[in-house]
């Protein structure tokens, strides 16, 4: 099945290999967890974490609605000067991996969600203290109960 996803169209059409993706994310089979931004510098051979995050769902969190982190990246107004400089310089690629994938334990809701949120200031903590992944700051819970309980419910059917 072809995916008519216009964002992902967008970064197919980039030269390259601009923007990728780890293995699974796309086709969603490794979709849950913490996720990096890193750019890569193909002239000096390094790389650089630019953001950290977690998702429910990765594919989503970059390619789907007016918040996603790439559909903001095609538009223009996506808040990282690391990530705009790169796709804007011959000599850079930005790509995207899953850090941790985090399974819930589906037996306490806040315990599941300070979890996720606990891993991602982890990684947060890592790469900052190496001074990368210096714009940005975690934000709440991005799970509501009721899609928690909703899982929950669907998993010990």
């Amino acid at each position: 099945m072809n995916n008519k996803n216009e964002t992902l169209k967008w970064i197919n059409s980039l030269a390259n290999n601009k923007i990728s993706f780890e293995n699974g994310i796309e086709d969603e089979t490794k979709n849950r967890g913490i996720y990096g931004i890193f750019v890569i510098d193909t002239k000096l051979n390094n790389e650089y974490c630019a953001y950290v995050g977690r998702a429910l769902n990765i594919y989503s969190r970059f390619l789907s609605g007016s918040k996603a982190h790439f559909v903001k990246l095609k538009n223009g107004n996506l808040n990282n000067n690391v990530i705009n400089h790169a796709l804007n310089n011959a000599d850079k690629r930005i790509e995207v991996r899953v850090l941790e994938f985090i399974e819930f334990s589906y037996q306490n809701y806040y315990k599941d969600v300070q979890y996720m949120a606990s891993r991602e200031c982890y990684y947060i903590d890592k790469y900052q203290a190496i001074n990368q992944c210096l714009e940005q700051y975690p934000d709440g819970k991005n799970i509501d109960k009721n899609v928690w309980q909703k899982e929950k419910h669907n998993r010990y059917q």
